[in-house]
């Protein structure tokens, strides 16, 4: 369900993923993720994109999970990054970047201070913090602040 998720949210993010779309529902049902759209999808060959997407949308409100609008796609991409931060798994300066970048591009308000206090750690990364420890921490802290004031 997983990577339906993470089609899903691309999709939202305008990019074109109409070709996975049926391996992807393929892959799907073999992990016991099944509804009759799904099925569907995962009958089609990979030249009939248009298709594929108008049954992974119906797929995923079946599914319960339907496909995200920008905005809510956007803070899902953000709180991934800032799950990054936490769990060391990517560069902090490149995730705080992310973070940055989608909070600028969200048409929502409440998100602007986040993306103003990851563009302050991203641009003050060498200058701000003597120690790259010290930076990681100081990016550790504001990706707790943010996961827990904004949950899924």
């Amino acid at each position: 369900m997983e990577q339906l998720r993470d089609l899903g949210i691309r999709m939202a993010m305008d990019e074109p993923i109409g070709d996975d779309l049926p391996m992807a529902a393929a892959h799907a049902l073999t992990r016991d993720v099944d509804s009759p759209s799904l099925r569907e999808l995962a009958s089609l060959s990979k030249g009939q994109s248009r298709e594929a997407v108008d049954l992974f949308r119906l797929a995923m409100d079946e599914l319960g999970c339907p496909v995200p609008d920008k905005s809510a796609a956007r803070l899902h991409l953000m709180r991934q990054a800032a799950a990054n931060i936490l769990a060391g798994k990517g560069d902090p300066e490149d995730l705080a970047h992310q973070i940055y970048w989608h909070a600028c591009y969200s048409d929502r308000p409440e998100l602007r201070p986040v993306g103003d206090r990851f563009l302050e750690l991203f641009t003050g990364w060498g200058a701000m913090y003597k120690e790259t420890e010290e930076a990681v921490a100081a990016m550790k802290a504001a990706a707790r602040s943010f996961l827990r004031d904004h949950p899924a």
